[in-house]
């Protein structure tokens, strides 16, 4: 839609930029869906029963990846966590094909939990909860779900035919979810090392948490305000009307009404 300024000449709306794109309110509202739904299916893939033989496969699997990483330095394994990491969420941030891929990853990494709540004795939703007690779990989990919603928002851009001003968004989504999944990462790797001091990391996360927060409840009460008023324009000078103004009429004299021609 065009504004039209005070002239009368139209004037093109601003578009909005990629920042405010990536921010915008419909965008973060599908990344929280995107979140609660990852959260649901991964709650029920711990609580489906398996047979021992699935379990017992899915337990080596994990004793020989947490073998893995415990014979790495920290930097090392900072890495290797995040490009198994960031692999899998580039991968989802793919329309259609990512959202199938992350439905399977989010399930299987329900499972593994399910049969290592099974080799200890205790309900897997317990350990899953626990796990989501630790404050890298839930950054790495956002990340996902910003790639899910990256591509799902490619897809309703597409049907309503903006895809071009979608594409612009997709590289800030994919630095946003490398930088959360290297921040997972060195999360992860500090609460292996220590996890006392693993879950100390809470802290600075509510701060982080709490900012974000207040900045987009004050970002969407300066929308709702509407954008600041300008100057007034310029009243236009009025147009001369002798109806209007009759003192200012001078009639012609009377003679000339009566005869306009003097005699020969």
């Amino acid at each position: 839609m065009e504004e039209v300024a005070a002239q009368g000449e139209p004037v093109a709306e601003r578009q909005p930029g990629a920042l405010e794109l990536l921010l915008d309110k419909r965008r973060l509202l599908v990344v929280a869906g995107v979140l609660l739904v990852e959260l649901a299916i991964f709650f029920a893939a711990t609580a489906v029963p398996m047979d021992a033989t699935t379990q017992h496969a899915l337990q080596n699997e994990s004793n020989a990846l947490n073998a893995t990483t415990g014979s790495l330095g920290p930097p090392a394994l900072v890495a290797f966590i995040f490009t198994h990491n960031a692999m899998i969420a580039l991968l989802e941030m793919v329309p259609a094909l990512g959202g199938v891929l992350w439905l399977f990853s989010i399930y299987a990494t329900g499972q593994v939990i399910s049969a290592s709540a099974a080799a200890h004795g205790i309900p897997g939703p317990v350990l899953g909860a626990d796990l989501l007690f630790l404050p890298f779990a839930v950054v790495e989990l956002s990340a996902y779900a910003v790639s899910v919603a990256s591509g799902t928002m490619l897809i309703a851009a597409w049907r309503r035919h903006g895809l071009r001003g979608e594409v612009r968004v997709l590289g800030l989504e994919a630095c946003a979810v490398l930088g959360l999944l290297l921040t997972a990462a060195t999360m992860e790797t500090v609460t292996i090392i220590n996890p006392y001091l693993g879950l100390s990391l809470w802290v600075p996360l509510g701060l982080v948490i709490a900012a974000g927060a207040w900045a987009l409840a004050k970002n969407s009460s300066q929308n709702a305000k509407g954008p600041a008023a300008g100057p007034p324009a310029p009243e236009a000078s009025p147009s001369f009307d002798p109806s209007s103004h009759p003192q200012q009429v001078r009639a012609p004299p009377r003679e000339l009404i009566e005869d306009p021609l003097p005699p020969p």
